[in-house]
């Protein structure tokens, strides 16, 4: 039965590609030794600008937890420019490290750290990013905050980005966790720029449909543009 699902979770991953602007996801410190995950990550931005309206990208992860705290895994990804095809464009390798035991301290912590590679024809530098996992679970609540650190390797730019997500959600007795996420850049770190930061935010609902597989998706409105713009995205998570 887990073998019939991870297929179905590849094929149903697999034909999103010609129809999905980064991939949002909120990163958890806590690591399961042993579990094999195969997840996707889809998003599609809708815009007032032509440039950006319908610009999407389609992630395809598979990870393992191989010890109880350090979890590995390989990210193919694909992007789509408005009217242009879907095209392959990075592989990354990800890697999360759970440094506290869950409830050990007031907050769990971890770090991310991911290498990713360019597809040779765009002539992109090879980019190193590292997050910082914190989380907090209070009764039916978790709050969970990524601070993210991008710094190019090589080019022309040479500055180290610091971005943000953070989500809370509230798990219900049905299964049904309803939550916010919200997304932003703040610049550099050598140039916080205040009156250019951007920011997603909105809701967020993720259910366990069977033990193991699960979906989140969810509208992030660009708070630049307004209610009506903004990303949609999708995932799926299947462990076995």
């Amino acid at each position: 039965m887990k073998s019939i699902m991870a297929a179905l979770v590849l094929i149903f991953s697999l034909s999103l590609l010609p129809a999905t602007a980064l991939a949002k996801k909120v990163y958890s410190p806590i690591v399961k030794k042993g579990k094999i995950e195969l997840e996707t990550q889809s998003e599609i931005f809708r815009s007032k600008n032509p440039a950006k309206n319908g610009k999407g990208k389609h992630q395809l992860e598979l990870s393992y937890g191989i010890t109880e705290h350090w979890r590995s895994g390989l990210y193919a990804v694909y992007e789509k420019k408005p009217g242009t095809a879907l095209k392959y464009t990075q592989v990354k390798w990800a890697n999360i490290v759970q440094l506290t035991e869950p409830g050990q301290y007031w907050m769990d912590i971890g770090l991310y750290a991911e290498y990713i590679w360019a597809a040779p024809r765009l002539a992109s530098p090879d980019v190193l990013e590292l997050k910082v996992l914190l989380e907090k679970p209070v009764e039916q609540w978790k709050h969970t905050l990524n601070l993210v650190f991008k710094q190019p390797l090589w080019g022309a730019e040479t500055s180290t980005g610091f971005d943000y997500a953070w989500r809370s959600r509230y798990k219900t007795a049905s299964g049904l966790e309803p939550g916010i996420e919200a997304y932003g850049s703040f610049g550099t770190i050598n140039q916080i720029q205040l009156a250019k930061q951007t920011h997603l935010i909105g809701p967020v609902l993720k259910y366990e449909i069977i033990n193991d597989f699960e979906i989140d998706f969810g509208w992030l409105m660009d708070t630049s543009e307004g209610p009506a713009y903004g990303n949609f995205k999708f995932n799926m998570e299947f462990e076995f």
